[in-house]
């Protein structure tokens, strides 16, 4: 496996691939609210891609040189700049791309995956079925001047916002952030407007939630999903798989990536 770090066009990332000139399809890593290229710690991801016949781009979109330092209105046109730059490799299918997320990255795959036909398969760990508030670098500022965590052309996405403030400074410390999130989706005219329109992605969908998610109810926001999936007659393979564990403890499971691979190579391949 070949490790090329992508440090122009404005993106910030690694680009991992098996040095042929192959014809082979992309898969975009998107990290969460850690920032950075989360993914690239993660060797075994990758690899597991490559061998299938990917290749993968791990980018960053906040949190790393030259790019935003909080996950606030974040330019959608930043990741179409990483489309157009993955178009130009040699080897790469042009305007077939994967998008693969978690948390945080699975909500902006879901988004794009809405708004741009490139997306022709989104895998969401942890996804929320809405854009919901940015964060700003000092999380307890949270309550001030909110902002979506998405913007496109200089205007932040429609977004549920948070309620939380100082007075919810544990939950806060701790991210144990369920309540206030189930709490806000009962504001219905702000989750109507923030709803992302995953029927209108143009590819297969998998989500992958956790039904003891603390950090925002993942299980029944997928549910949601589906249902509107099912309700418009999605014409491409959707899947929500719910696994018995708290945010993020699939991505720790071997049998639960199995799945995740088999799913790109079946449909997306």
């Amino acid at each position: 496996m070949i490790k090329d770090t992508v440090s122009e066009s404005g993106l910030v990332g690694d680009f991992f691939h098996d040095g042929s000139d192959q014809a082979r399809k992309a898969i975009i890593l998107l990290g969460g609210s850690e920032g950075g290229k989360r993914w690239s710690r993660i060797k075994q991801i990758p690899e597991n891609l490559i061998k299938r016949g990917f290749c993968v781009l791990s980018l960053a979109y906040f949190k790393a040189p030259g790019l935003p330092g909080s996950l606030e209105e974040i330019p959608l046109e930043y990741f179409e700049q990483a489309f157009d730059w993955l178009a130009k490799q040699p080897g790469v299918i042009a305007d077939e791309y994967a998008l693969l997320g978690g948390s945080k990255g699975a909500e902006v795959g879901l988004v794009l995956g809405s708004r741009y036909s490139q997306v022709k398969a989104v895998v969401g760990f942890m996804p929320s079925s809405v854009v919901w508030q940015g964060i700003p670098k000092n999380r307890f500022a949270i309550g001030k001047d909110p902002k979506s965590s998405w913007s496109y052309k200089g205007k932040g996405l429609p977004f549920v916002p948070s309620s939380l403030s100082l007075k919810d400074i544990g939950a806060l410390l701790t991210l144990n952030l369920r309540e206030s999130a189930v709490r806000d989706l009962q504001n219905e005219e702000r989750v109507s407007e923030a709803r992302i329109a995953v029927e209108k992605i143009q590819g297969a969908i998998l989500l992958l939630s956790a039904r003891q998610d603390r950090l925002w109810p993942s299980t029944e926001m997928s549910d949601q999903m589906l249902d509107q999936l099912a309700k418009v007659g999605f014409a491409h393979p959707y899947q929500h798989i719910a696994y018995d564990t708290g945010h993020g403890g699939m991505l720790r499971d071997r049998k639960c990536w199995r799945g995740v691979f088999d799913f790109l190579e079946q449909h997306f391949a």
